[in-house]
C-alpha cells in the first residue's frame, strides 16, 4: 500500500487535508499545523519555514548528488587503506629477515664451535645444514647475499675512486 493509498478513507476522500469532499486545504506543515494562516504576518512566517525546510532538502540532495565528491571522498579511503596494508605488510618483511638475520648468526655459532673441535665433520655438517637452511628460508640468504655484493661494489668504487 503506498503513502497515497494510507490517506484515503474508505469513502475515497483523504485524511490528512488536501482534498475533503471536494474542496481544497493545507496540507500537515512541519509543527503539526493542519490550517492556513489568516493573517499576512502569520502567511509570511509559514513561507519561510517552508522555505528553510526546502533549502535544507535541496543541500541534501545535492550533497547526495555531487559524485565528484564522493568519488573523491571514495578514492581517498582506498589509498589510505592500501597504505596501511603496505605498511603492515613492510613491518611483517622486516620481522621476517631480523629473524632469518638472527638464524643465521646462530647457525654460523654453533658452526663455528663444531670446527673448531671437528673440522672435517664440522665442515660437513655445517655445508649440510647451511644447505637445508637455505632451501627451508631463502629469502634471507636472498638479503643477505644482496647485501655482501653491495658491499663488495662500495668496496670497489671506493679503491677506484682513490687510486
Amino acid at each position: 500500500m503506498t503513502a497515497t493509498d494510507s490517506q484515503h478513507s474508505a469513502n475515497g476522500h483523504t485524511t490528512n487535508g488536501h482534498t475533503t469532499n471536494g474542496h481544497t486545504t493545507s496540507g500537515n506543515t512541519a509543527s503539526g499545523h493542519s490550517h492556513t494562516p489568516s493573517t499576512p504576518e502569520a502567511l509570511r512566517a509559514e513561507i519561510t519555514r517552508t522555505r528553510a525546510g526546502l533549502g535544507e532538502t535541496v543541500e541534501a540532495l545535492a550533497a547526495k548528488a555531487d559524485v565528484k565528491a564522493r568519488a573523491q571522498e571514495a578514492v581517498h579511503t582506498t589509498v589510505e587503506n592500501a597504505k596501511d596494508r603496505v605498511s603492515s605488510g613492510v613491518e611483517a618483511a622486516k620481522l621476517r629477515v631480523r629473524e632469518g638475520a638472527e638464524q643465521v648468526a646462530v647457525n654460523a655459532a654453533y658452526a663455528g664451535r663444531e670446527l673448531r673441535t671437528h673440522p672435517r665433520t664440522a665442515l660437513q655438517s655445517g655445508m649440510r645444514r647451511l644447505l637445508d637452511s637455505a632451501r627451508e628460508h631463502p629469502a634471507p640468504w636472498i638479503v643477505g647475499s644482496a647485501l655482501l655484493v653491495l658491499a663488495g661494489l662500495v668496496g670497489y668504487r671506493s679503491r677506484q675512486e682513490t687510486m
